[in-house]
């Protein structure tokens, strides 16, 4: 009997002690769902621990609740120093008046690629980009001090939690919250908030391969010079013959005693004659000094024809390729590009392809993925300045608004930060981060196409057309001169002979 009592009381200890091992370890697992990053769905955790249905729900319903507590305090613990950061000493320095919202709630969307605007890291902490970086310096210059946190607009599984326009709509009807991104202002989007000064522009543009094409046909070896030129050219030549004819004529030159229309001959041969073929005979003085500075004319204006000419036989241009249709065309996932090809270019967007990276792009037009690539210019302007080699920009195909940031409707901080980003536009601050965040140097061309070569006009020859003019006025001048004073010597000699 007292060996029963023992057995029985050994295993009611045993269930006791087991029934606590169990409590203990759902309380365990419990924690673990909540503080580590994994993600466990309904079906695992209940074929896992094998709870029942109603506790399974209970227990996913707190540990969502613990995630969302947990991301959004993850969110808010020091992101007002991001702006920090960026700006440096300078950052929210003591201002006098007092600020309408000394804190302000600043929600960033969470992108898979083009993080050189915003970058979210995978703690969902945000660490700045061009976009953060114009909202501080921004934020900065308001006449009052605002503590700026950023919040990531994520879910419960650390993912963007929407499209831009959700992300706006989530602001909608509150004071002290903003959107700090690449929003693209629109007009759906107006209705629910109100914008700043856009930062950048953006044209919708399209990207494609570019093709090689030689810019050449009959009638390039006359595009060096304009129709003007050539006229002109032909003109001064003309009247070197006539000067020639004239100065010749007065020295009796039997050449130029023949009837008119050989003299019209002489008159446009007789210059390249005489240096050339040595067929003419020059009796005048002046003719010599006019001839000189005829042909050497005439070299300077071979020699910058030459010039010119090769630029414009060796020109390689290049050409956008563009594709008949968009059907098969790419654009940025989440953007609103997708209604913006369906709509204006009539396509089905089943065959639109979204990419979410510029190395998406680069992929998808190398392996001919799509034929073409829609999206804003500074998007396509951030590709061609990593892979512009082979690709240009066609366009603009449509014009929008510009990118900004949001606010709520009548929010006290927007005219105020309006005027901090036209001041942040307007300084070397704006050039200082497109090159630190984007990549962009004043002195890189991203549009890697040569431009044909300028055709040269009257202008590139005015100042050797007047000398040349002046030379042969004067040698016409000095050569009736010159007769003169020989026939007065000649006369009265003639006279006492007479006598």
């Amino acid at each position: 009997m007292h060996n029963m009592e023992h057995k029985n009381c050994s295993l009611s200890l045993v269930f006791l002690a087991a029934m606590l091992g169990i409590y203990c370890m759902i309380d365990f697992v419990k924690a673990s769902i909540v503080t580590k990053e994994k993600h466990f769905t309904p079906e695992f955790a209940y074929l896992k621990h094998g709870f029942r249905k109603g506790t399974m729900s209970r227990v996913i319903q707190d540990t969502s609740s613990r995630r969302r507590r947990s991301i959004q305090e993850l969110g808010d613990t020091e992101q007002g120093d991001v702006c920090g950061d960026i700006i440096g000493p300078q950052w929210n320095m003591s201002k006098k008046l007092k600020s309408p919202c000394p804190r302000l709630v600043v929600w960033v969307p969470k992108k898979d690629g083009f993080t050189e605007f915003v970058k979210v890291n995978e703690k969902l902490k945000v660490e700045g980009g061009f976009s953060i970086a114009i909202f501080c310096h921004a934020l900065n210059l308001l006449p009052y001090t605002v503590q700026p946190i950023f919040r990531p607009f994520v879910d419960d599984m650390g993912k963007s939690n929407g499209t831009y326009y959700q992300l706006l709509e989530h602001i909608e009807g509150k004071t002290c919250e903003a959107v700090a991104g690449d929003v693209t202002i629109r007009g759906n989007r107006a209705q629910i908030v109100d914008f700043t000064i856009p930062y950048l522009n953006s044209e919708v543009y399209v990207l494609v391969h570019a093709a090689h094409e030689w810019n050449q046909t009959l009638w390039t070896f006359l595009r060096p010079f304009t129709w003007r030129l050539w006229i002109t050219i032909v003109a001064v030549c003309i009247f070197t013959g006539v000067a020639l004819a004239i100065l010749e004529y007065r020295e009796n030159n039997p050449s130029f005693s023949s009837p008119i229309y050989t003299q019209l001959i002489m008159i446009i041969w007789f210059p390249i004659s005489t240096f050339f073929f040595h067929e003419g005979k020059i009796k005048n003085k002046c003719s010599k000094v006019v001839l000189v500075i005829w042909l050497s004319m005439i070299f300077i204006v071979i020699q910058i024809f030459t010039a010119t000419l090769s630029s414009w036989l060796t020109l390689d241009q290049l050409r956008p390729r563009l594709p008949p249709t968009f059907e098969n065309a790419g654009y940025q996932d989440g953007s609103f590009l997708k209604d913006l090809i369906t709509e204006k270019y009539n396509c089905s967007d089943k065959q639109l392809i979204p990419l979410t990276s510029v190395e998406d792009y680069k992929s998808a037009l190398t392996n001919g993925g799509v034929s073409a690539i829609v999206d804003e210019l500074p998007y396509i302007e951030l590709f061609l300045a990593k892979y512009g080699s082979e690709y240009m920009k066609f366009g603009p195909i449509n014009q929008e608004s510009g990118i900004a940031f949001a606010f709520p409707r009548g929010s006290p901080l927007l005219q105020d930060f309006s005027r901090g980003v036209i001041n942040v536009t307007e300084s070397e601050t704006m050039m200082k981060m497109k090159e630190k965040y984007l990549g962009f140097s004043p002195t890189d061309n991203s549009q890697p196409n040569q431009a044909p070569p300028q055709s040269l006009d009257v202008q590139s020859f005015i100042g050797l057309f007047i000398f040349m003019g002046i030379v042969i006025i004067a040698a016409v001048v000095t050569s009736e001169i010159s007769i003169m004073r020989r026939n007065k010597k000649v006369l009265p000699v003639t006279s006492s002979s007479d006598t």
